[in-house]
């Protein structure tokens, strides 16, 4: 008993503190390389969704590219082939849907 009140009269290591407008601002910066600039998750030819997922840094988009462009090619199986996403300009992005590539039986 001695030892447990001992114990329980130091103060903690750590004192909790609630979130400041400073440490928002810090963690949630609100300027872009650019006016109206984005992020895009980004990877090239990932082995499938998850692996570009979990791997895929938020970069900050080039002007010029204002779409997230996200392509998965399949074996007509289902299986992944590859996962690649990036920044694109609108005209990357007019042809959307399944396309099958059948001398290679895949689909994109």
């Amino acid at each position: 008993v001695l030892l447990l009140s001992l114990l329980a009269s130091f103060p903690p290591a750590t004192q909790p503190r609630d979130f400041t407008v400073k440490d928002i601002i810090y963690l949630h910066p609100s300027t872009t390389p650019y006016p109206h600039g984005f992020k895009c998750f980004t990877c090239e030819r990932a082995a499938d969704n998850y692996e570009c997922n979990r791997w895929a840094p938020d970069v900050y988009c080039p002007r010029g590219t204002r779409y997230c462009f996200s392509q998965h090619l399949m074996k007509v199986t289902g299986e992944s082939v590859s996962v690649t996403k990036r920044c694109v300009p609108l005209e990357d992005c007019l042809a959307t849907g399944c396309t099958y590539i059948k001398h290679e039986e895949y689909k994109v």
